[in-house]
Parts: C-alpha cells; structure tokens; sequence
C-alpha cells in the first residue's frame, strides 16, 4: 500500500515543482510578461491531459503488470533522452516571430515526455493500487497527490528558490525523476503476478458504474471553469502586481488545495456553507474590480484570491459528489483532465482572439454561479415548492445581475478610449481627456497611452496639433531628466538609451542630444506611437538620431554587446512595465552588470522604480553596493500644474562630478544594502512588499 502511496505522492511534487523551475528559465527571453506563466499553465494543462489519456488507453487494452511494464519502459528513455534537464531558452526564441510558439517548442522540447509520463502518474498508480487493495477508498489517493502537488509548490519558493541556483535545482529535479524510476521498477516487481483487475466486493465503492451524459457534461463544466478562474485570477494579479514564482505559485497553491480538501472525504464540501460564502466573497471581489489597481496589494490579494479558492471548493466539491465508482477512475480524471484543458486553452489562446480587454475572470465568474446553480437546483428540494421556486427565481436574478454589473463595469472602462488593442504583452489603450481652458500646458486635449492602469507617456494637443512637453514620469526634474541634464560626455552630444519605449516621452528631454535609442519588446506600441504620436518624428526633427529596436531589452543589449564590446551610450534607462508588473529579469546583478558595459565612464544609470505595491530601493542599493556603483534616489513630486506625475527613480554611477551636480532637496543618496541581491537564480519579491 505505502508504495503506491509514495510513488503518488512523489509523482505529484515533481510535477508541479518543474513548472516554476522552467518557467524561471524562461522568463528573461520573453520579457518577463504575465502571459508566460500562463502559457505554460497551459501547456501544462495539455500535457496532463495527454498522460491521463495515456493512462486511459493502457488501462483499457493492457493487463495491470504489462501497463507498468511499458510505463517503466518509457520512462526509462525519457531518461536517457532528457535528463539532466537543460533549458535553453534561446535556441526556441530565436526560431519563432510567436512568443506562444516559442514558448509551446521549448517545453516540447525539453521537458515534454517526462512531464506527460509523470502526469501519468495519478490515475496509473490509483489504478494499480485498486487491484491490490479493492477494499480501501481509491479515491483518497487523489487528495495524497494534491498533497504532494501543493508541497511541490510551496517549497519552490520558501526552501529551493532561496538556497538552490537555477542549475541546481534542475539537478535536483532530475535527480528525483531518476528516483521515480526506480520506485516504478519496485511497483512493476509487486504487480507481477497480477493479471487482471481483482474484483470487489459488493457495495465497497459507491458511484455510478455506467457514465451518464449529464454528469459527464458537469465534470468538463466544472474542471473547465476551476481552471479558467485560477489563470485568469493568476493572470489579474500578476499584471498589476509582478511576474515571479510566488504571485504564480499562491493561486494555484489555493487551487490545488481545494481539491485535496474536496477529494479527502465527502464531508469537507457541505453546500449549506460554501454556496453561502461564495456569494459573500463575489461581492468583495466586485469591490475590488471597481477600484481597479488603488487598493493595497493585501486587499487585492485577499479579494481575487478568495473568489477563486471558494469558487474551485464548489467546482471540485461538485465534482467529488458525481464521482464515479472506481472501475471507471480513470475515465472519470480523463474527463477531468479534458475539462481542465478546455478551460486553460480558452485563457491563453481563445480569449486573446476575440476579446480586446481581460474579461475572463469576469466571464468565469458568471459561468461558476450559472452551472453550479444548476447542481444546486437539480439536487436540492425544499420541502415547500414556493421556497424552491423563490430559490430558483432568486438566483436566476442574481446571475442576470452580476452578468449586467459586469457587462457594465467593463463597459466603463472603455470610456474616452479610442482603441484598445490586446496582444502577449497586455491590453493597451489609447486615451483622450479633455483639458481645462487654462490648463498650465496651454493645450486643451492630453492623448495617452496605457497598459492596464499604467500610462506608458502621453502627449499634448493644441487645436489638434502636437505640442513637445515633457509629461507623466519624464520631467525635466525627474530622475531620467536630471540624468540627461547634468551628464556631460568627453566629447560630441549626448548617447542616450532607453529599455522601454512608450509613446517615447522621453524624447521630449533629448533635444540636444546626438542620438536616441529605444528597446521596445511590444509591436503594438510600436505601431501606436507610429500611428498616433509625433514624439520621435518631433525629435528627428530635432536633428537627434532616434531609433526603435523591437524585442527585449536586456537580450538586444546583450546581443550588441558580444558584436561589439565597446560602451555606447552616456545615459542608459531602464523603464520597462507590464501593466505595473515588474519584469525582474531587468533588475538582477548580471542585467545591471550588463548596462554599466554599455555606459562610457562618466555614463549614468536611471531605472524607474515607481511603484504602488513594491520597494525596489533596496534591492538597487544592493545591487549597487555589489558592482561598486554610487547610487541615488530622486523623488520627483510635482507641483500644482499637473503636467507631469509623481516619480521615483534610482540614478547609478562611478562619477562622483554627477551626484554633486544633482544634489537638491528631491535627490538623496541611497544607504547602500548588503543584503541578498537579486540575481537570475534569486529574487525575493516577500522582502520588497511595502
């Protein structure tokens, strides 16, 4: 029994501990965008499917000692063929235009067959250990493997991710996986002289024998609904928050425990309390959706989180209630499996076809009250028909309700935006406000551009004419202005480079400057400040040299330097956001490491750390103190004119001349950390929570 148990058990923690392992790896090729880790969910969600599906066809056609035969079998190629694991992103990166293709032939590639081997697991070992012990509950098995699932997860980020580089722990994956083999050569041995399922004694498992349609359609329903809530939840809050392990991880940690709740015994899901609370959290999430991005991180984590924890304790409630009787285990997680699938190919891939906004998590709210109010309805009876009527009646208005809220929240959002276009990298909206007549900066219309809530830079109109001011972060009194006024180059103009384009505001600062470089890695603010903006076409006319490169900074960067090793730029930024999602990849050691080698002698760092959820001063000061690098905070507060917004930036350099020359009451020298710096196998975003 114990060795079922096990393998089950360490099945479970490999497979969800290799998902953060790769998709750390991947990040820094696809610019560190929310949607990675939701592609990968995807992927995952597929390659689960396929290893159940495997499970099902062995199942059906071989006896249980020939199915782990095979199994072993595979699972030894896969060893021989994939292990030690090796990602490397850029091999799959370089061959696709599509971040989804590049991302979907890297997994492939990498980790494909032992993943789906190993997604196997669950329904195999069930099923094995069914014909050694017909009289124990099969299905308390799955809760043991969610368990596994969840240490799996919850260990990534407190004991591997801190002590483990990125190397070491695909070493230590590996190393796993190798053990897994073994002990699936240790439950080949005990199933060898079993032929055939044994048979079980009368009424020992409840549940239908024969699949029935309606339950059938419910469990797809259901799993398709749980699944789509965890990445569209994961989705919200990792736009507005940061892309890293641990906003990935917690959703599906709440996930993965609803389902352990739900599968250990039927007792823990009782109707009478969580139909209840799901309508109270709906309603704090509704709260939360209408104040958008300005309540506290902790409010917002609360919120979206706890829709989705009650809400999938009603789906796998539901779907533990219409379990099937165990001869058909491993149909009933095919189906599931299958469900699960629908729901995350209709986040990652569907969704961004036909909606221009984020409105999943919307839609799956309304979906998750519709079908489980179709449980509640057909299997619930009051004992007086008006109160089951007036039951019916009232949860029928609420869903109408909540769909008209919805549809009107979402409409409210579109307000003054005259095009909102969605793509890998988030939702972007052009925005058009009207000005006071006497408005300081003497225009009467501001047009911006914005990614979720954050504006990417703006610009000022007159009559419908352009007007060259500096606006939102860029002021000439902000971090970036101060560092392009007071560098002074050996020699000619200033070079100035910027990882992260916008509508290219910051050409407003470079009217003396040489030449002006942006790194851009979405195509559609490209074609927005093409289409919609003058700020570059205003700076050439300037007699500046202003150019755009599309892809992600740090790897463009990185690519020029190994061509040419020589610094090029007096002022490098770095003002990168998804949403208001920092992409970590671009404030580790080796990416500062790699901007100082493009800066001259005198060169200046100024990376924007403007955020509402994050204090990222100390892991610069840190990373400062690493690389022997003088570091400065500048506040920029505005005053009454409102032309520019509140920033915060930190300025790097070796030239003492510079820090002097900035000295003012908005600039103060950053106290220098010692503590752990970020690095690309380290971050800790627990330490940076404000």
């Amino acid at each position: 029994m114990y060795r079922f148990a096990f393998q089950i058990f360490l099945s479970a923690f490999l497979l969800f501990q290799i998902q953060p392992i790769v998709a750390r790896f991947m990040l820094p090729t696809f610019g560190g965008a929310s949607n990675v880790w939701t592609v990968c969910l995807v992927f995952f969600q597929i390659f689960l499917l396929l290893g159940y599906w495997y499970a099902y066809l062995l199942d059906r056609w071989l006896s249980p000692f020939k199915q782990a035969c095979v199994h072993a079998a595979l699972v030894c190629v896969s060893l021989v063929a994939y292990l030690p694991l090796s990602v490397k992103p850029a091999t799959g990166a370089s061959e696709y235009d599509s971040p989804l293709i590049a991302i979907v032939y890297l997994l492939v590639s990498t980790v494909g067959l032992p993943y789906a081997l190993i997604s196997a697991s669950g329904p195999l070992f069930q099923n094995w250990f069914r014909t050694q012990f017909p009289h124990k509950n099969t299905y308390r098995l799955y809760a043991l493997s969610n368990v596994g699932s969840l240490l799996g997860l919850l260990s990534y980020p407190f004991l591997i991710e801190p002590v483990l580089s990125l190397q070491q722990q695909a070493l230590f994956w590996s190393v796993g996986f190798f053990l897994y083999f073994l002990w699936t050569l240790a439950c080949l041995w005990t199933l060898r002289n079993v032929s055939s399922i044994a048979s079980e004694p009368e009424g020992i498992h409840s549940g239908a024998v024969n699949l029935n349609a309606a339950d059938v359609i419910i469990w797809v329903s259901m799993a398709a609904i749980a699944t789509t809530l965890l990445l569209a939840t994961t989705n919200k809050i990792t736009m507005d928050i940061a892309s890293v392990p641990f906003l990935w991880i917690l959703p599906l940690t709440l996930y993965l425990l609803s389902f352990i709740i739900c599968f250990d015994r039927s007792s823990w899901y009782d109707r009478r309390f969580w139909i209840p609370l799901l309508f109270v959290v709906t309603i704090v999430g509704l709260n939360a959706l209408l104040r958008s991005s300005t309540p506290s991180i902790y409010f917002q984590l609360f919120a979206y989180l706890s829709v989705l924890f009650v809400g999938c304790m009603v789906c796998h409630g539901e779907l533990y209630r219409l379990r099937p009787n165990p001869k058909l285990l491993t149909r009933y997680y095919l189906l599931i499996s299958f469900g699960g699938a629908v729901g995350g190919v209709f986040v990652a891939l569907v969704a961004p076809k036909i909606f221009d906004g984020y409105i999943e998590l919307q839609l799956s709210w309304v979906a998750l009250f519709f079908v489980s109010g179709l449980c509640v309805i057909a299997t619930s009876r009051f004992r007086n028909r008006l109160f089951d009527l007036s039951a019916q009646l009232g949860w029928t208005v609420w869903i109408v309700f909540l769909s008209l809220f919805l549809f009107y929240f979402s409409a409210t959002e579109k307000q003054n935006v005259l095009q909102q276009v969605r793509g890998f990298y988030g939702v972007l909206k052009l925005v058009s406000t009207e000005l006071p007549v006497n408005h300081a900066s003497g225009a009467d219309r501001y047009l911006r551009l914005l990614n979720g809530s954050i504006v990417h830079g703006g610009e000022f109109y007159k009559n419908d004419e352009a007007l060259f001011l500096p606006s939102s972060y860029y002021s000439a009194e902000s971090g970036i202005g101060k560092a392009i006024k007071y560098t002074f180059p050996d020699e000619g103009g200033l070079d100035v480079g910027v990882v992260g384009m916008g509508v290219a505001t910051i050409s407003t600062l470079c009217k003396t400057c040489e030449s002006l470089l942006f790194y851009e890695i979405d195509q559609n603010v490209v074609e927005f400040e093409r289409k919609y903006f003058s700020n570059l076409e205003r700076i050439r006319a300037e007699g500046v040299d202003a150019n755009v490169l599309i892809g992600d900074g740090r790897l463009l960067l990185d690519q020029q330097f190994e061509l040419n090793a020589r610094p090029q730029f007096d002022v490098l930024a770095v003002d990168a956001f998804s949403g208001d999602s920092i992409p970590v990849h671009l404030l580790t050691r080796e990416a500062i490491d790699l901007y100082m080698k493009h800066l001259r002698a005198k060169g200046v760092l100024a990376i924007h750390v403007s955020n509402r959820h994050l204090d990222l001063s100390a892991v610069v000061g840190s990373l400062a103190t690493d690389l022997g690098l003088k570091a400065a905070l500048v506040l920029d507060r505005p005053g009454e004119d409102k032309l520019t917004f509140q920033s915060d930036w930190i300025v790097l350099s070796r030239d003492d001349e510079f820090f002097k020359r900035i000295a003012s009451d908005s600039v103060s020298i950053l106290e220098l950390q010692s503590g752990h710096s970020w690095t690309d196998e380290y971050s800790n975003l627990l330490g940076v929570l404000r």
